[in-house]
């Protein structure tokens, strides 16, 4: 008997012991992913930061802002514009990956009837398939229903009682709207549009907090639109969109020019329907990692920029940390 207490009290010992080891290694690894975490972000912040006077410094410098077509195979002249093109910056010993892309892009849905410019560009895209052109005409009058201060019911549309019955009080807000977020509340939204990589709404413009300038900027900046938007005002094929997408993406990557791996009328067409000239409002993105294999975090901030600082400084219109 003496035997088998001493044997069961020596396996509770290895029990114990067992778990107290695995606890401090959860402990352990914990406290590194939030070190990791903590350490991307800040250098993520600071890149951000950084690159603000850096774009204020070359906008002062080079006073043509025209994209797509800058040679970034000299080093010796580097240049900073809305092109989307992946910037490589070390700061404090952590290497950054920053783009810098324009503010003015996406549907701008802050007006009074924020379906207008949607429906412009989307009777296009769905002209041969009706039902759909139908779930997205349920989805506009949604919209606007969500806007209009009456509680008239539009067609398929949606007043208080309709989002009460849904457990959504207080909406709808009966007035503009005063985030583009505010969108995703629409039934029927993600069937049509979602979050990009970066978990932003890339689709739509972003609307100024109150009191800020307004974006005074006609036409949507190319570098920065979505493939929903780039198919739309184009009235491209899914495969051509595909093919200037990943166009695009080579130029980010590379900055090799996408007018010699496009055909000559789908170039002239993005030529026509986007800017590409920026509009003096910067969304900067960094992406920042405590080291291969580790925690990644992503930090974007979209502000306007002159060539010098001046009172009240830098106004942000949007951060997010990803």
């Amino acid at each position: 008997m003496a035997l088998v207490a001493v044997l069961g009290f020596l396996v509770i010992i290895s029990i114990l012991a067992l778990s107290a080891v695995t606890t401090s290694q959860i402990s352990n690894f914990t406290s590194v992913t939030f070190y990791d975490r903590s350490k991307a972000s800040y250098a993520a912040e600071g890149a951000v930061s950084r690159m603000s006077w850096i774009i204020m410094a070359d906008k002062s410098k080079y006073t043509n802002r025209g994209l797509g077509e800058t040679d970034y195979g000299d080093e010796e002249h580097p240049h900073f514009l809305a092109d989307g093109f992946v910037h490589r910056i070390n700061y404090y010993g952590t290497e950054v990956n920053v783009t810098v892309l324009d503010m003015a892009s996406g549907f701008d849905i802050s007006d009074d009837m924020p379906s207008r410019k949607l429906f412009e560009a989307y009777r296009s895209m769905y002209k041969d398939e009706p039902a759909m052109m139908d779930e997205f005409n349920a989805f506009l009058g949604c919209l606007d229903d969500y806007v209009d201060a009456n509680e008239t019911l539009r067609l398929k549309g949606m007043e208080r009682m309709q989002y009460d019955e849904m457990g959504l009080y207080p909406l709808p807000r009966n007035g503009r709207l005063q985030f583009r977020e505010e969108v995703m509340w629409i039934p029927g939204f993600g069937k049509f549009f979602g979050a990009d990589d970066q978990g932003r709404l890339s689709s739509f413009r972003i609307i100024p907090p109150q009191n800020m300038p307004r974006i005074q900027f006609q036409g949507d900046n190319f570098f920065s639109a979505s493939r929903e938007s780039v198919m739309s005002k184009c009235s491209f094929s899914s495969g051509q969109t595909d093919k200037v997408m990943a166009a695009r993406e080579k130029w980010f990557i590379s900055g090799t020019s996408m007018k010699d791996d496009l055909d000559p009328t789908v170039w002239a067409t993005l030529k026509s329907h986007f800017s590409f000239n920026e509009s003096g409002f910067y969304t900067i993105t960094a992406e920042a990692s405590a080291g291969p294999g580790r925690a990644k975090r992503i930090y974007s901030a979209s502000a306007r920029i002159l060539t010098q600082m001046i009172p009240p400084g830098l106004q942000y219109y949007e951060v997010s940390l990803y």
